[in-house]
């Protein structure tokens, strides 16, 4: 969706169909009209509804005539796992509406989310299909309408795929990590990996009412401009019935949030003729001395409300609103850095998924989540895979926060032609649901595919190098047509996802210099606390004896061949040396990462996203908080390396030997665009409380920059832990930044 084309401010112009973004359609308070009725109105469907298992078979349940009084109730919005019941395949609901529709009125009826294919009727007449579980939808039903009660009738089909034909190589559901990830119940490489299906009707149904027209698109593309911005808007309306007549639309354009200083609404009008049943447009609104939206530790997030109102004559038709942020995003190519409004920013991102089943993660859950984010630090968050609620996109829109969105591909797919035209439809109806969020920074189309991902062969007999070439192919043009405003990659290839210390290698080897502009899975597991394990592992489970209970691990994530193996974790003498060691390990391997990453910030990393924020079900994963949103210490350890002004500890082992010289070098990381001109840092060599060695030095830190600075050493310690301890300190004493880093000396030779 390439807006940026000029078209004269303020003048329409009358295009081809445009985009179906019904999608951007939202419940909103809704306007009078000139009689004094409600131009608008949004009856939520939201509530009890009856249900009913169903096969593939001919059946249909959606007759009118057939009753549904002994069908069990389920309360939606919701996934059916989350309300009891464990199902893949057919479900059926339905539920009686009574309604009296106004004369002249235009009836749409939107659903913000179904997983993972349904087809819809209105009185036992069909109205429409939909396939994918993430994008809203609309279809129009004024024709099915009567006075009095309507029956509303979805069959939902979220299937489980054919295990060892389809699943988990060649699959075709687009359901990303929803249906086939090591995070998820059953892990990635079992049999049971598809268990506890996501399906359902997990967001809000509503049905729409309009007069005579209804807004179905409403997308925004901001563009900088030297005295302020420019918003260039795309309007589509459906508008049966209505050739030949004409519709008054205004666009009103209003500061949302910013920095306390007057702005002023901005407001345009144009008229459009009717030439059939759908009606597009573009017109651009210029904004003077506009507030841009920024990531929250360079600037404010400034937000504006875009509305428009369609009217004939002096009855208003229809009107919708939405939310938006002026802001350029850029990448170099050369470099892979990323630029925000012109200004280069170092991204300390996080892999997110918020939950197995999305209606789990309102609002306030989702807003939890972010506020640990941003108290970690993190200014950038990769949806992994899979697209979260729109609540979850609109917050990060509000607290600055960025987004890099995956499109749900993860592993391998299908390779014929009916799947990849599949793909390239969601792909688009992806772009259009978020086109106006500002967070989002750039598009992904794959993580991880076939033709990447070498390490196939050795999971799948089967693998051929090639697969899903052409697919990422397709699916990348499809990103960059939809949207020309932000970049677009073709995948997040196995080459950014080092995963030293736990697939391979050793967690020292974070240490090294990388070749790498982006690094965007690094991380390890580590269990979660003893309480939360109790919630759903069987006290036999807790402490395992048997190999069945390693079984049990498994399928709530547990890696124990990387655990033990590779990582060489201690398994200890009971579940608390073993959930410390784990915790632990994550933690310093968590640290080392980080630090390492940043002290090579822009020579070559641009940015790094740790692997996983959240348990998004009951496990035992790489999150470095738990499912029940209890930190482990490896969220410590991130909210201490990604601290925005950094003192970075160098150290080139963390066991020493006695008799050896101990070194450490103090780096200073600033991400902020700020300088201080006038710091002091310091260094000290701790063992307890008590200090065996110091160093001191007085510079400005400069904004945007990294250097080396003061180190210290001390020969002939002793066994025993000792610890570094690193400050920052302000012109006043105060302490801007803080770091800590714990090492051993041990008797005899070391690593």
């Amino acid at each position: 969706m390439n807006l940026k084309r000029r078209m004269g401010a303020c003048l329409p112009v009358i295009v081809g169909a445009l985009l179906g973004l019904s999608a951007c359609i939202t419940p909103q308070a809704p306007p009078t009209g000139a009689s004094g009725h409600e131009a608008v109105q949004e009856l939520s469907l939201a509530g009890t509804w009856r249900y009913q298992k169903g096969g593939l078979g001919p059946e249909n349940l959606a007759d009118p005539a057939l009753s549904h009084a002994h069908w069990p109730q389920m309360t939606l919005p919701a996934n059916w796992y989350l309300r009891g019941v464990d199902h893949a395949g057919v479900m059926w609901f339905r539920k009686t509406v009574p309604l009296t529709l106004p004369e002249g009125a235009l009836a749409r009826l939107h659903f913000s989310g179904v997983d993972y294919a349904c087809d819809v009727w209105v009185n036992g007449t069909w109205v429409g299909h939909h396939q994918g579980y993430f994008a809203p939808f609309a279809f129009p039903v004024t024709a099915q309408l009567q006075a009095g009660d309507n029956l509303i009738a979805v069959r939902v089909n979220s299937p489980n795929e054919e295990y060892g034909r389809q699943w988990s190589l060649h699959k075709r559901l687009i359901k990303g990590v929803l249906n086939h990830h090591d995070t998820r119940p059953g892990g990635a490489w079992s049999p049971r990996g598809q268990e506890k299906n996501s399906g359902g009707i997990w967001a809000p149904v509503t049905l729409r009412i309009t007069r005579k027209a209804a807004i179905t698109g409403l997308a925004v593309t901001p563009e900088l401009t030297e005295d302020g911005a420019e918003a260039h808007v795309a309007l589509a309306l459906a508008t049966p019935d209505m050739a030949g007549e004409t519709v008054q639309v205004t666009l009103r354009v209003t500061p949302q949030k910013g920095d306390g200083t007057p702005a002023q609404a901005v407001t345009t009008q144009a008229e459009f003729p009717c030439l059939g049943e759908t009606l597009s447009g573009h017109l651009t609104l210029q904004v003077p001395g506009a507030r841009l939206w920024w990531p929250w530790e360079l600037g404010t997030p400034a937000l504006y409300r875009v509305e428009a109102t369609v009217r004939q004559g002096d009855t208003v038709l229809d009107t919708h609103a939405d939310l938006f942020g002026f802001r350029e995003i850029k990448r170099d190519p050369a470099t892979g850095t990323w630029l925000i409004n012109g200004k280069r920013i170092f991204l300390r991102g996080t892999n997110y998924i918020a939950s197995q089943w999305l209606s789990e993660m309102d609002r306030t859950r989702l807003a939890a989540d972010l506020d640990l984010m941003k108290q970690a630090h993190i200014n950038a968050i990769r949806v992994h895979a899979h697209v979260e609620p729109k609540d979850f996109y609109r917050l990060c829109d509000e607290m600055g926060l960025l987004v890099w969105q995956d499109f749900p591909l993860q592993w391998g797919y299908a390779d014929d032609k009916d799947f990849s035209d599949e793909a390239v439809r969601q792909a688009k109806e992806m772009v259009d649901s978020l086109y106006n969020h500002p967070g989002i920074f750039t598009w992904c189309g794959h993580n991880e595919p076939p033709w990447d991902a070498t390490w196939m062969k050795w999971k799948y007999p089967g693998y051929v190098p090639g697969q899903n070439q052409e697919l990422d192919r397709v699916v990348m043009q499809a990103l960059v047509k939809a949207d020309a405003s932000r970049p677009a990659q073709e995948n997040s290839p196995t080459a950014d996802h080092p995963w030293l210390g736990w697939y391979s290698g050793n967690w020292r080897d974070y240490a090294r210099p990388t070749d790498r502009s982006l690094i965007t899975e690094f991380g390890a597991q580590a269990l979660p606390k003893q309480s939360t394990l109790e919630t759903f592992l069987p006290p036999e489970a807790i402490w395992p004896q048997t190999r069945e209970a390693w079984d049990l691990w498994a399928y709530h994530n547990f890696q124990e061949k990387e655990s033990f193996e590779i990582a060489g974790i201690p398994r200890g003498e009971s579940i608390d040396e073993l959930i410390r060691a784990t915790q632990g390990y994550q933690a310093r391997l968590t640290q080392l990462a980080v630090e390492s990453y940043r002290r090579q910030r822009f020579a070559p990393v641009a940015g790094i996203f740790q692997f996983m924020f959240v348990e998004g079900w009951p496990s035992m994963n790489w999150g470095i908080v738990d499912y029940l949103r209890h930190p482990k210490p490896g969220y410590m350890a991130l909210q201490q390396a990604y601290q925005p002004l950094l003192p970075s500890i160098e150290m080139a082992k963390e066991t020493w030997a006695e008799g050896e010289t101990v070194t450490a070098r103090l780096w200073v990381i600033n991400d902020l665009p700020e300088e201080i001109p006038e710091a002091t840092l310091t260094l000290a060599l701790m063992k307890g409380d008590r200090q065996l060695a110091k160093a001191r030095e007085t510079f400005a830190i400069e904004a945007d920059n990294a250097r080396q600075a003061t180190g210290i050493s001390r020969a002939g310690l002793p066994q025993g832990a000792y610890h570094i301890e690193a400050a920052i300190l302000g012109p006043d004493g105060k302490v801007l930044a803080s770091n800590r880093l714990e090492f051993r000396v041990e008797k005899g030779e070391t690593p």
